[in-house]
């Protein structure tokens, strides 16, 4: 008989083991305390996640499509290239202020080999919209002819260099003055003259 796996067992794993990862690091952290901080038996963890490596890949997944979920619920195609980045950069940075442990999460596994390639390339797919608003521009001409790819991470490293000040910001209207400002900076690196 094939045991049937609850829903709610397996967030609480992934909280427990997003907690721990945010605050005892990914290394530092066993599934023994990430079992125990989601109060299931040691075993039960590998029920839902046959290892670590799972646990660690099914994070930065679900994390990729809960943020790509809410960037496209607010992009609509009759934006501009401009808007289009405007909205992916204000978005972003609101929902990771919103999700701050998935924020650490992401910096802390991000460009570390500590996901796997195929974690790695299936998140890719969920970004669809960084290159779409890439294009954009460029069938538009309202930027540089650079590469997609060079685009693409220097607009994720602007938003990450934002994030780290707005962290320390705690006026709302500084913080929204600092999230035009940042993109006022990236937007005027790729436009064109």
């Amino acid at each position: 008989m094939v045991r049937k796996l609850s829903p709610e067992r397996r967030d609480r794993l992934m909280t427990a083991a997003l907690n721990l990862f945010v605050t005892k690091g990914v290394g530092n952290t066993s599934t023994a305390e990430i079992s125990r901080e989601a109060g299931v038996a040691a075993g039960t963890l590998f029920l839902y996640f046959p290892t670590k490596q799972a646990l660690i890949d099914e994070l930065i997944l679900s994390i990729g499509r809960e943020q790509s979920a809410f960037i496209q619920e607010l992009i609509t195609p009759s934006l501009s290239a401009r808007q289009t980045f405007f909205t992916i950069w204000q978005g972003t940075i609101h929902w990771f202020m919103e999700h701050m442990g998935a924020y650490q999460y992401v910096q802390q596994v991000r460009d570390t080999g500590m996901i796997s390639a195929s974690a790695v390339e299936a998140s890719a797919g969920f970004f669809h919209y960084y290159y779409e608003a890439i294009q954009k521009g460029l069938t538009e001409g309202s930027i540089k002819n650079y590469p997609m790819d060079l685009i693409g991470g220097v607009l994720y490293q602007s938003i990450v260099a934002a994030m780290n000040r707005l962290r320390m910001e705690p006026d709302l209207a500084k913080q929204e003055e600092c999230i035009q400002q940042g993109f006022d900076i990236f937007w005027d690196g790729i436009k064109s003259r």
